[in-house]
């Protein structure tokens, strides 16, 4: 049982690696740190890990342990069901959040689209795999 769990939470951060490392690129293409004030954006060395555990933390750890134990009464199962839940959770929570967020506060449009494309892209991958592993 702890095997699954952690073999699932592995092989669910692994494309997580490689998004995070795609969005880093693509950020600094179009250089989002140019369209964000000094005193707002957030510049250290360390961001990259702390993005990477939150990443980890919110897209696989959590819902590898509450998949793992609801999935018996679930009846879904497999890799598409799994990018279904995924953009189902983030039409209906981090979407509207995002949006509203825009309106409140000067965020770039550019950031905002990006991270919305990559958050969308880690949830969905994330949740396909855990569905996937979590039922074989």
């Amino acid at each position: 049982m702890n095997k699954i769990i952690i073999y699932t939470i592995a092989l669910g951060t692994a494309p997580l690696i490689a998004i995070n490392i795609i969005q880093l690129i693509v950020e600094k293409l179009i250089k989002i740190n140019a369209e964000i004030k000094d005193e707002a954006s957030v510049r250290y060395s360390g961001i990259f890990v702390v993005q990477f555990l939150l990443d980890v933390l919110f897209f696989v750890v959590i819902p590898t342990l509450v998949y793992f134990w609801l999935y018996p009464v679930f009846p879904f199962v497999g890799f598409k069901t799994g990018v279904a839940i995924g953009l189902t959770a983030y039409v209906l929570g981090s979407l509207p959040y995002a949006v509203q967020l825009s309106m409140r506060i000067k965020i770039p449009p550019i950031l905002i689209v990006t991270t919305l494309f990559f958050n969308l892209i880690k949830l969905s991958v994330a949740l396909g795999v855990i569905t996937h592993y979590l039922n074989y």
